[in-house]
């Protein structure tokens, strides 16, 4: 991995879709092709977080809003450190439907580098970034290294300008 430039900020890139289990891998794969990058993966920064459930059907409601907030501020929070010093930054995360619009807003002023990946993504997620209609097939290298391709080769498409978003 080369250093990134120290005199210049980082690309701050979210990668969403229905599928929270393959987006890591696909955000791994994306960071590998720009250089110098780190990869926050929301599910692991979710399963830092150690809560007792408070009934048997685990975190609902209000508690699950304020613990995704919780792991969005935490992710966004690392990325700012990383993107400061030049580092690209892409953050794997199930972000749909008008939630987009708050994980925004969280980022702003921040311009974020939109991917949402596959089908069966919540109707009401806007129509905003680059959308990757052909997810990458679970443990196929190589439809993971296509779709990772694709995604940094039209990343310039994939930009949402969070100022333009409230």
């Amino acid at each position: 991995m080369t250093a990134p430039d120290r005199g210049s900020h980082g690309r701050l890139v979210l990668v969403t879709g229905a599928d929270a289990s393959s987006l890591g891998q696909l955000a791994r794969a994306i960071g590998e092709r720009l250089g110098s990058s780190v990869v926050v993966d929301g599910q692991v920064l979710d399963a830092m977080l150690v809560e007792p459930d408070e009934s048997a059907g685990g975190v609902t409601g209000v508690g699950l809003v304020r613990r995704q907030l919780l792991r969005w501020s935490a992710g966004l929070a690392l990325a700012e450190t990383y993107l400061i010093e030049g580092y690209d930054v892409v953050v794997a995360d199930r972000v749909e439907g008008d939630r987009l619009e708050d994980y925004l807003d969280l980022a702003a002023p921040e311009p974020v580098h939109l991917v949402v990946v596959g089908t069966g993504i919540d109707p009401s997620t806007p129509g905003w970034g680059l959308w990757v209609t052909t997810p990458p097939e679970s443990g196929d290298p190589e439809s993971l290294a296509g779709t990772a391709a694709e995604v940094v080769e039209r990343l310039a498409e994939s930009v949402v300008d969070t100022a333009a978003t409230d």
